[in-house]
């Protein structure tokens, strides 16, 4: 090979070098296998290989305390028909609307008595010509456990006090004298077992009108869930003895939410006064 030749060869390996450089090669291969972590981890020549850090043992879990041991709560009573019987029973054999209050102050069928804070039956005027059935305490009722003294009962006095009236002219009564958890609706088994109480409370209390305030308080009081049929005007309620004169109203908490409702409540209250 010419001295000429010899030169251009190392120039080409040069500018190959170069251009391996540039585009980031920085170590060579060959038909081996290397593991560069491993030999990048290597001590220096003539250095010896530092020890492994002790493995420290697993930390011991602390055992949790052990909890207090509570007995269970007692599971709420299952209404069955026998249940039924038996408020049926009460029910029918109160001769007084005081011997029926005492009645279902000590029926023990209704799941509601185990987690209401008091028992409230009703407020008002007994044996007068109008009266309005609420679905329930409020909240103000259940902290201070009186009835009707919250401020859907303070809209009730306002609308009786605007037709002429107050306390001494409208008997004020609950579906469900004790209040349900957040308010919510009864269900089956709970209607079921104050429906034949709300029947016989109309009874004894004769009314010429009944105003029923809100769905929850209608389907307590007709022990059924369709009530939209009884929204559009005067309709009989069978309390079991007879029928009374009745009307389905907006509930006082929508009315306090809704002004717009007042209207329609104000109408209904006037029409039920005029025929109580």
């Amino acid at each position: 090979m010419s001295a000429d030749a010899d030169l251009s060869t190392q120039t080409g390996l040069a500018a190959l070098v170069d251009w391996y450089v540039t585009i980031g090669v920085d170590i060579a291969i060959d038909e081996a296998p290397h593991d560069r972590f491993a030999e990048s981890a290597a001590p220096p020549p003539g250095r010896a290989a530092a020890a492994p850090p002790p493995v420290a043992a697993p930390a011991r879990r602390a055992e949790p305390p052990a909890r207090e041991t509570r007995s269970p709560r007692p599971a709420a009573p299952v209404f069955t028909e026998e249940a039924a019987r038996a408020a049926r029973e009460a029910a029918s054999e109160a001769r007084t609307i005081d011997e029926l209050q005492e009645r279902l102050a000590g029926f023990d069928g209704c799941a509601l008595k185990a987690t209401a804070g008091h028992f409230l039956f009703s407020a008002g005027t007994r044996g007068a010509p109008l009266m309005v059935l609420d679905f329930a305490p409020g909240e103000e009722e259940e902290r201070g456990g009186e009835a009707f003294v919250g401020p859907e009962a303070r809209l009730l006095d306002n609308m009786l006090r605007a037709i002429g009236r107050d306390r001494s002219g409208a008997y004020l009564a609950y579906a469900t004298p004790w209040r349900p958890p957040g308010a919510r609706e009864l269900n089956p088994a709970e209607v079921a077992a104050l429906n034949p109480f709300l029947r016989r409370h109309v009874q004894l209390a004769a009314p010429r009108a009944l105003l029923i305030l809100g769905d929850f308080a209608a389907r307590a009081a007709l022990g059924s869930p369709d009530v939209a049929r009884y929204r559009n005007g005067w309709f009989d309620y069978d309390h079991g003895g007879g029928t009374t004169r009745a009307l389905l109203a907006p509930p006082l908490a929508s009315l306090l939410r809704t002004p717009v409702l007042k209207r329609r409540a104000w109408r209904d209250l006037r029409a039920a006064a005029a025929l109580g």
